[in-house]
């Protein structure tokens, strides 16, 4: 059941990148001269209408005019961009809060059918992704609700945007489903670093169940096709406990079970968020629930002291400040440079439109106006903001790495050194991570007026710095 005003009003994102509603009056005459017994009524059968209009657009005979297969198609269209919309905020109330994005984040790239009604046989520019969704509709294998939910999840841009913000659009039995015996086991040996007894307990844990569950899952698709990936009922989780036991004379509880299942995709997930998006998990330096980078240094050495711990951190802190300092400099110089040569005002816009951003906590929509620009969608491809960040974290992971190993030097000894440099190496990754990661949240609230990220303190600093001194 639905509203009826969805299948002439539609959902569009205007030049300003804002949300706007249109309503098509020849979408509205259409559906009102076809379907009168529904304009009483504030709730109408979709499934029962949809199929009326889907049958208006697979009529090809001679009596069909093609105006009427336009607006069947154009009704449609303003249903789905409805439907969009509400993944999208399902989306964003699902995970935007922990991860930092908004729905309004995710409509550019799925709401990008502008209303028109337009004529098939001359449109010449590709379809919106609302039209693909439509095309690729079958309503034999289920409803276009279903279908636009499943495909605005699957959207690719939209799926890159989510990773960047560490979200991971699968469930956890799909993603174990998926999931091979020698990738869990290279994964976990060589980017967890865990034991081989850790190692083997999990790669047992997940053949029985692939022996169970996938087994049964396969069997499932050969009579329904296209049913999500539900929980494993208590009755899997006890035959996939059994068969452990039977492999490992291990005795695990179905409650037990259901837990290590979960830890289990939770680190499949890290990991293929990480290569997908080259953002790994962050964990603070010193936290005391993984260790800090100091215990890893002078893991070898029983003798050091905790003033010594203390003091590598405290030297550290300078370095990593210095490091990002610099590549900051560095990084927003070549840029200038690079603005400058184009002749044109852009070096001017981007210098203050970075102030603007990271010092006074301005919106993009007004950072457009200060800058002498039209629209918020020109400051964003003004600052590329991903871009920008991305080769100051590139720059700070080869100073920074440089410098620790040489302050390295001074707390465990060389042979130690040599083991500990891929250690070194994914604890500075972490700690770059945790930087940008924050600079790109604060970036996603809505009304960061006053910025608390290091990485926004250190670029306003910079910026101070090269302002003319009146």
């Amino acid at each position: 059941m639905g509203t009826i005003s969805k299948y002439w009003r539609h959902i569009k994102i205007n030049s300003s990148g804002s949300r706007q509603i249109l309503e098509i009056a020849e979408a509205k005459e259409f559906f009102t001269s076809n379907f009168p017994e529904y304009l009483t009524v504030s709730e109408v059968p979709d499934l029962k209408i949809q199929g009326q209009l889907l049958e208006w657009m697979g009529d090809n005979s001679d009596t069909n005019l093609e105006i009427n297969y336009l607006l069947a198609e154009r009704c449609l269209l303003c249903f789905i961009s409805w439907q969009i919309e509400g993944v999208c905020q399902q989306l964003a109330a699902n995970f935007g809060k922990n991860y930092g994005f908004k729905s309004q984040d995710l409509f550019p790239y799925v709401l990008t059918d502008d209303g028109r009604i337009s004529n098939k046989r001359k449109q010449t520019s590709a379809p919106s992704f609302a039209q693909e969704i439509l095309q690729s509709f079958d309503q034999n294998q289920g409803s276009l609700a279903t279908w636009i939910i499943r495909k605005v999840k699957q959207h690719s841009e939209l799926n890159s945007f989510l990773l960047e913000c560490g979200v991971y659009l699968i469930s956890d039995w799909a993603l174990l489903n998926d999931t091979p015996p020698k990738q869990l086991e290279k994964i976990f040996s060589s980017f967890y670093n865990f034991t081989p007894l850790e190692t083997q307990e999990s790669l047992n844990i997940l053949s029985s169940y692939h022996a169970i569950y996938r087994v049964q899952r396969r069997q499932q698709r050969l009579s329904s096709s296209g049913k999500k990936c539900l929980p494993p009922t208590t009755e899997q989780l006890e035959q996939i406990a059994q068969l452990i036991e039977n492999k490992t004379g291990k005795n695990i509880s179905p409650k037990v079970l259901m837990t290590k299942l979960q830890n289990l995709a939770s680190q499949l997930r890290e990991y293929r968020i990480y290569v997908r998006s080259g953002s790994l998990p962050t964990i603070p330096l010193d936290t005391s629930k993984n260790q800090s980078l100091a215990n890893k240094i002078s893991v070898s050495q029983e003798t050091d002291t905790i003033d010594e711990e203390n003091e590598f951190l405290t030297n550290y802190r300078q370095q990593f400040v210095q490091s990002l300092d610099a590549a900051i400099a560095e990084v927003t110089n070549v840029w200038i440079e690079l603005l400058k040569g184009k002749k044109s005002p852009k070096a001017e816009q981007f210098i203050q439109a970075l102030h603007l951003y990271h010092c006074q906590g301005k919106s993009m929509t007004e950072i457009a106006k200060y800058v002498g620009l039209k629209a918020q969608y020109q400051v964003t491809r003004l600052l590329k903001l991903k871009s920008f960040r991305a080769d100051i974290r590139q720059q700070l992971l080869i100073s920074l790495r440089h410098r620790i190993l040489e302050l390295a030097k001074d707390y465990t000894n060389p042979q130690s050194l040599k083991t500990l440099d891929k250690q070194i190496e994914i604890a500075l990754d972490e700690q770059v991570n945790q930087v940008f990661q924050e600079a790109q949240a604060e970036g996603y609230t809505s009304s960061h007026h006053y910025t608390e990220s290091l990485f926004a303190k250190r670029v306003c600093s910079y910026l101070d710095s090269i302002k003319p001194r009146p």
